[in-house]
Order: C-alpha cells, then structure tokens, then sequence
C-alpha cells in the first residue's frame, strides 16, 4: 500500500485515490494544507495498485515522444480572449475544437469556496472558468476515474494539467494507448497551498465586506510583463495589484515560501514531458522575436509527440504562431529548466504563524516587501540581459 514517510515523496495528484477498487484512500491535509493519502487499512486488500500508479515511485514513459520538443510560439487572433488568458490563449483554441467535435475538455476551476479542482465537462460554458492560471494546488480526485471511462466510451478528451498529475493520468491509463485523448501540460514553478490561499482571501473578503466572485491572476491591467492579480467581489468592489504589490503573488513569486515540498526537486521537469504538448508564458519572446510581443500575451507551446502535432494544426487558422529553435529558449528562458526556487525565508515559522494569526499579519513578518520585490525583478532582468551576451 502507499505510504509517505516524507512529504517531498508526494505530488498530491490523487492518482492513488481513484485506482484504489475498495475506496480505501483517502486524503486528509496536513498543517501546511497539503493532501498526502491515507489508507483505511480495514478496506485495503493489499492489490499494490496504488504503488503502481503513483509518478514518483513510477515515472511514465512514452515512447512517441520527440527526443527534443518543436518550439512554437503563438496567440490567438481573438484579442478579447488573449487578452482574459495568463498567456496567448492557445489553450481556449483548443478547448473550442474539442467543444466542437462534442468532446470532452479537463481542467482546473475555481469552487466557491474558493479551493480549486479539476474537471472534465463537454460543457462549453465552462471554458471561461477554465481558462487561466490558478495559483494554488487543484483537486483531482475522481477526474482520472471519470476521464478513463469517458475514453472507454469513444468520447474525445483534451486534458490540460500539471506534469505531475498527467503522469499520474497516464500512469492510470495503463499503457493502452487512447487515439481520442490529447494532453497538455504546463511548465510548472511549483503548486501552493490551498491553505495559504484560503487565509488570504478570508483577509480579502475581510477588508472589502464582500465575498469574492472571481479571481484572475495574471490579470493584464497593466500589460502582460507586468501582470496582476483581480479580485471582484459582490457589492461591486474591486482589487487589482501588480504581483510585486500583491503579498500572496510577492510570497509565491519572490519568496517562494509556500510550494508543495515535492515541487522543490520536481522529478517531472526534464524535456520533453509525456505531454503532447507543453504550455506556458513565452518569456523572453520579446528579445527573441519583437514581433510575436506586443504585451498582450504570447503562449509557448513544446509539441512533444506526433498526436500533440496534429492537434495544433487544426487551429492554425484561430492564431498566429511561429517555429523555433530549442536551443533558441534556452537562451531567453533558462528558468524552465530549473527546479522551483527554495523558499527564501524560514518556512516552518511561516507556517508556524499561518496557524496562529490572519494573513495580514505573516505576510508583515514573512513576505518580502513592495521594495525588495522590485529590487528582485531587477536582479531578474539584470540576469537575463547576461545570459542573452553569452
């Protein structure tokens, strides 16, 4: 049976959970408000399917996939949707292709209560509240469940999720190999905590008398360089900081304090992923092609396998998009390649106060400041400018 004696030998993808024939796992989170499973040893049966499934005892491998990845960048032709995007919008592309042929698309969505958990809906309404990152760790249990018996069916299936739960995806699956499943992950600094999130939006709420109807992070008020974070609220309100003003962003970003343990030493960050294809920010486009950067927004995508090919074919007419070298993104990208920073404070006593006091409070004595963020951004550029001499 599973068992997790160190929290860094965990991803919390949940893959354990939906395997288990006898509904014996399940998962409770820890002072830090990370899931790790639990087995209810009077319903185990000792089957060992939850070792089997799980990514960091059984990395996944396929065989399809490219040796290097293709490097594209691209956005899509419709501003008002690369412009509610984290990125280019490349996923909302997809996502209405596969809507279109009555497919099924997977993702993460906000709840009210504001934690976050992935879904698969043939529900095109959904897309809105797909679309975008979320900065706190998703839920997936019963997803894996739900996608393989969608597959069984002959329903297709576009599943967008973190490398760590699309190898436990796939490490479910088996090795079938599914010709009416595609998926893509997302380069990957490290998934938070729900808690810490939770905290910061009771303080939100607090302070504007109104609870949150949606949230935006990445949020392009101020351009996509520098991005935001939105908050609206019920009575009307609203909040939009830039991440270095923002204490929760400043805290993931510049501090790095609150990422699951296992996201430090990410096992799944080697290229190419199992994905068919990989997205994220083009950073660094700008100095690598001007003309794909106006501040709007402009998706990376690595196409890992021939399937992830295909599939972004059949929306070359919805964007606008060019082919690079990979050796071109090593260049203006380099912290794709890295681990998650480590936290750059003390950790524990963070964790510590979250326990004891609001939110306002442990960001006073433990998230760097307005100040220091800009000199980190600074330090950032100043990086990057070094790398591109070389």
């Amino acid at each position: 049976m599973i068992q997790i004696f160190k929290t860094e030998d965990c991803c919390g993808c949940n893959a354990c959970g939906d395997i288990c024939p006898t509904d014996a796992i399940t998962f409770p989170s820890d002072k830090e408000g990370f899931w790790y499973p639990k087995v209810d040893l009077d319903k185990c049966i000792d089957c060992h399917l939850c070792e089997k499934v799980c990514p960091m005892l059984h990395k996944h491998v396929r065989e399809e996939v490219y040796d290097e990845p293709k490097v594209i960048g691209a956005y899509n032709k419709d501003e008002s949707i690369r412009l509610d995007s984290t990125s280019g919008g490349v996923h909302t592309a997809l996502a209405k292709k596969i809507f279109a042929e009555a497919g099924y698309v997977g993702g993460a969505i906000y709840n009210d209560d504001h934690t976050v958990s992935q879904i698969v809906t043939d529900d095109s309404n959904q897309l809105p509240n797909i679309r975008s990152s979320k900065y706190l760790q998703s839920n997936a249990e019963g997803v894996f469940k739900a996608i393989k018996v969608l597959l069984n069916k002959g329903e297709k299936v576009f599943f967008c999720g973190t490398p760590c739960q699309v190898q436990g995806l796939y490490n479910f699956l088996g090795k079938r190999k599914y010709e009416n499943l595609v998926v893509a992950d997302f380069v990957c600094l490290g998934v938070n905590s729900p808690k810490v999130f939770l905290k910061y939006m009771d303080m939100m709420e607090e302070k504007y008398h109104s609870h949150a109807t949606k949230i935006k992070f990445k949020h392009k008020k101020w351009g996509w360089h520098n991005f935001s974070i939105r908050i609206d609220f019920e009575n009307g309100k609203e909040y939009v900081k830039d991440w270095s003003h923002d204490p929760y962003f400043a805290g993931y970003c510049a501090d790095h304090l609150y990422t699951r343990p296992s996201c430090y030493e990410c096992p799944f960050r080697d290229y190419p992923h199992v994905s068919d294809f990989t997205l994220a920010d083009f950073w660094g486009i700008e100095n690598l092609d001007p003309s794909m950067d106006q501040d709007k927004g402009t998706s990376l995508i690595l196409v890992n396998t021939d399937k992830g090919r295909d599939f972004l074919s059949q929306i070359k007419d919805d964007v606008i998009s060019k082919e690079y070298q990979f050796s071109d993104l090593r260049k203006v990208y380099g912290a794709m390649f890295n681990n998650s920073p480590q936290p750059q404070g003390n950790r524990e006593a963070f964790f510590e106060d979250l326990n004891r006091y609001p939110f306002r409070k442990v960001a006073k004595l433990h998230i760097t400041r307005p100040s220091s963020c800009k000199q980190f951004r600074a330090k950032a550029k100043g990086l990057l400018k070094r790398v591109l001499r070389k």
